[in-house]
């Protein structure tokens, strides 16, 4: 027998959509609620036309007595139908429940003795808040922008989870979703690569991001439209699959059991096994069981301590901060390297001493090797902490150490210039003496880098690959060597290079602690305002720098390999002065007269618009 459970407003559907297509199966109409002594005999199943409300309390009962059950769609059963993976077609339905001989039984999850059938939503999950109506990609996008306004009162909330009686652990989340299997929520199929309704467990997912960009990195992520499941958990969310799961907070926490909204201050979650027996086709019914009784923990990225105090104090915050425990690591490092010493002294003094030499040997490895050695980047660090976080102490005494390591590098290298009797500019001197707006790009992704690289302990290594970038100290030896010629032009190209690099380092060094969350921009902006007006005035020598290299490029681009009075033009080199002095090689059948190199350089100063003063040297091709 076939009992069929309808609530008494559906009767006018049951019998116009239902009963015709159970005109050969014996049958019989059944009033929901049921009476007390309602009971159907071994050979007897339900047939349910029931809301979700309504399924949530004949299910449980029906497993309870061993009942079989078939489920049909109805229009109010939103989560249920999907998420025991049964069809949405009244036809199906009914010739799945006639060709089924064997009944498929399957796990349920509980919460608080209520079950579950796609998702339970524990606090601020608002992206992931089941919606009535039919899911899909563009109702979940449309659900993440109606609530955006809700983002800047997002706040961690405490949980304590506990599993079989024990512990796992006290941390804080904007909330927690729980599963029983990947198929229950859009984000949960992006997160588990399988799960089964009947393996005997569930999932849990603590949310716990530290600020609003890695939230919403992960969603639109997560919400990209395809079906594969990300490669790797985000390191903000922890993972608990188990069989029961306890979750404590000393308030009333706000979750939704399939979208209806409840309160409580503890809640208990437990997975009945075999808690439903199916007559009808389903998609769990094809996979085959794969309980192991094993749990899975993966909390590591969950905060704990104080991060986790201070989480629960304030909304979560756009960009990131850093933990007490973090600052505190960092700080005591800057406030190590601020500090002038005798080490410091003699390492400037050593990296200095090589990198003269190197130049004056022209030697590119020995310049590299000194700008490993050179240690003045370090108290540059501290110095753009200091700024950000208006320390005082550690800004004059960084100030101090940077001040002291420049006039020691200076005096050293002039000292080595008056030693050695030479006075030529070798290549690696002068490609110290023009620097241009591109040195400052080296000097603001240096400082980026120098300062990512103190604030992460595990990449402290590539430090040194930021000295050899900013190079440092060898554009202080040429402002010696400088110093010790008494030549204006060597001093001064070579100090604007190192005041780029130096402004660079600071003010993006300090941005980046800045987006890290070592300060709050309160704090910074006066620092950053002063520190942007000396990049700004240092940018406007190097903007003029870079107008002589691309006039250079277009002078040579418009010289080299033109054919002048059946002479080609080769190897052109542009000096600026007054006038315009250019270097070429001029390659002809015959040796040029001094007549047609006149007419030569009246067609040059034509092309380039200017008047110059020419430097030849004629070669004959045979």
């Amino acid at each position: 027998m076939l009992y069929l459970l309808h609530q008494p407003k559906d009767i006018e559907t049951v019998k116009e959509k239902i009963l015709p297509l159970l005109k050969n199966i014996e049958h019989e109409l059944v009033s929901f609620p049921l009476e007390a002594d309602f009971d159907i005999d071994a050979n007897s199943s339900l047939l349910l036309y029931l809301p979700d409300t309504a399924l949530r309390e004949i299910i449980p009962m029906a497993g309870k007595n061993k009942w079989p059950i078939t489920i049909l769609p109805h229009p109010e059963n939103k989560f249920t139908s999907k998420g025991l993976g049964v069809s949405g077609s009244i036809e199906e339905v009914i010739t799945e429940y006639s060709e089924c001989e064997t009944p498929f039984k399957i796990d349920l999850l509980f919460c608080n003795d209520i079950p579950v059938f796609s998702s339970v939503n524990i606090g601020d999950i608002f992206i992931l808040s089941e919606k009535k109506g039919k899911k899909s990609f563009f109702r979940e996008v449309l659900n993440i922008v109606r609530n955006m306004r809700k983002a800047s009162s997002l706040s961690h909330h405490s949980y304590q989870l506990s599993t079989d009686g024990d512990k796992i652990i006290h941390t804080s989340g904007l909330g927690i979703v729980v599963v029983e299997h990947a198929a229950s929520s859009l984000v949960s199929r992006r997160l588990l690569e399988e799960s089964s309704i009947s393996d005997g467990s569930f999932q849990a997912f603590v949310l716990a991001p530290q600020n609003l960009l890695v939230l919403l990195w992960f969603f639109i992520r997560s919400l990209a439209p395809n079906n594969n499941t990300l490669t790797r958990l985000p390191s903000f969310i922890g993972k608990i699959k188990t069989s029961n799961l306890q979750i404590t907070d000393k308030v009333n926490m706000d979750y939704t059991i399939d979208g209806e909204k409840k309160q409580a201050k503890e809640l208990n979650f437990n997975v009945q096994k075999q808690a439903v027996i199916l007559k009808q086709k389903s998609i769990y019914s094809e996979k085959p069981e794969k309980e192991d009784g094993r749990k899975s923990i993966k909390i590591e990225g969950l905060p704990k301590g104080e991060t986790r105090n201070e989480l629960i104090k304030r909304s979560l915050p756009v960009l990131p901060r850093a933990s007490t425990e973090q600052f505190q690591d960092l700080f005591k490092v800057l406030r190590g390297n601020s500090k002038n010493s005798t080490e410091f002294m003699v390492m400037m003094i050593l990296s200095t001493l090589i990198a003269t030499f190197g130049l004056f040997g022209n030697s590119s490895p020995v310049i590299i090797g000194a700008m490993i050695l050179a240690p003045v980047i370090a108290p540059i660090v501290s110095f753009s902490m200091g700024m950000v976080r208006y320390d005082v102490p550690m800004l004059k005494e960084s100030f101090i150490t940077i001040t002291a390591g420049t006039l020691v590098s200076l005096a050293v290298a002039a000292g080595v210039s008056l030693a050695i009797p030479l006075e030529l500019l070798t290549p690696e001197i002068e490609a110290r003496l023009s620097p241009t707006l591109l040195d400052m790009g080296i000097a603001v992704s240096s400082g980026i880098a120098a300062a990512y690289a103190h604030a992460n302990e595990g990449i402290a290594k590539s430090l040194a690959g930021v000295a050899i970038a900013v190079a440092l100290v060898p554009p202080l030896a040429v402002a010696g060597i400088g110093v010790g010629w008494w030549d204006w032009d060597v001093f001064s190209g070579a100090i604007l290079l190192y005041a780029t690099n130096l402004a660079g380092i600071i003010l993006f060094g300090g941005l980046t602690f800045l987006l890290l969350g070592f300060a709050p921009f309160k704090r910074a902006k006066m620092g950053l305002v002063y520190t942007l007006i000396i990049a700004v005035l240092v940018a406007v020598p190097l903007s003029l720098s870079f107008d002589r290299i691309m006039q250079e490029a277009n002078i040579t681009r418009t010289l080299e390999g033109a054919t002048i009075k059946n002479v080609v033009v080769r190897d052109v080199r542009i000096r600026f002065s007054s006038p315009l002095v250019v270097s070429l090689r001029l390659v002809g059948p015959e040796a040029l007269e001094a007549e047609k190199i006149e007419a030569i350089k009246e067609e040059i100063e034509k092309k380039i618009g200017q008047p110059v003063l020419l430097e030849v040297v004629s070669a004959i091709e045979f």
